[in-house]
């Protein structure tokens, strides 16, 4: 008997899939997100509209894909280290270099996230920054502040610091600088800075604010007896 023909049934295409989120993220990123529509994702990929809807429904949907597929995979590697590197619970210096040593690796891997974050997350309106809000790991960045505040205590560790906003200026040092470079970059007499001279920049600046104080010498009073004439 012949075999019936019919047509053969659509597999995903996961690196179609993976494409349009890429462009998406670029766009929103570049324009964001409220007039960046459908059709402009399609075309940076390359597909029809029905395409995007294909994979993504509405823009709503595409929303919560690129928070919980993209960023929050991205924040996972950020903490990954936290439970396994046993080393750093008593070294809350060694721990900070690590984080910002991860920052970079994770904003290399996708470049266009300090801008996105700048646009849609921390900016007042953003359209990410109620998203972001449920999927913060306090848990994480809480635990890494109670090793800084046992640290001021045992000090190794600058006492005048607030250990619950570390994080948050060490993710400003590194996510503000490569959100905005293409203001800055361009000024004239400004050089060419590389990634990796900014995350050399980031790392000694954060460094020498950790550091305890030292203690100022006491200066001397030379008293100085003028004589009268």
């Amino acid at each position: 008997m012949a075999k019936t023909r019919g047509r053969r049934r659509a597999m995903p295409d996961h690196d179609g899939r993976e494409r349009l989120l890429d462009c998406a993220i670029q766009l929103f990123a570049e324009q964001g997100i409220a007039t960046t529509t459908m059709a402009q994702i399609a075309a940076a990929a390359g597909v029809t509209s029905a395409m995007v809807h294909y994979y993504f429904k509405n823009r709503e949907t595409l929303l919560d894909v690129v928070v919980e597929e993209r960023i929050m995979r991205a924040i996972r590697f950020v903490w990954q280290r936290e439970a396994e590197d046993a080393d750093l619970e008593a070294d809350a210096i060694t721990h900070a270099h690590a984080l910002i040593d991860r920052l970079f690796e994770m904003t290399s891997g996708m470049p266009s996230l300090p801008a996105l974050w700048l646009r849609e997350i921390v900016s007042e309106g953003g359209l990410l920054r109620t998203r972001m809000l449920a999927h913060i790991p306090m848990s994480d960045v809480m635990r890494f502040a109670r090793r800084v505040g046992a640290a001021q205590k045992e000090g190794s560790v600058n006492p005048g610091l607030e250990p619950a906003l570390l994080f948050l200026s060490i993710l400003g040092l590194v996510m503000l600088p490569l959100a905005t470079s293409n203001v800055w970059q361009p000024l004239r007499g400004m050089p060419k800075i590389s990634r990796d001279a900014l995350h050399r920049h980031v790392t000694a600046l954060l460094t020498n604010g950790l550091e305890p104080p030292r203690k100022l010498a006491v200066r001397p009073r030379h008293a100085t007896k003028r004589s009268r004439a």
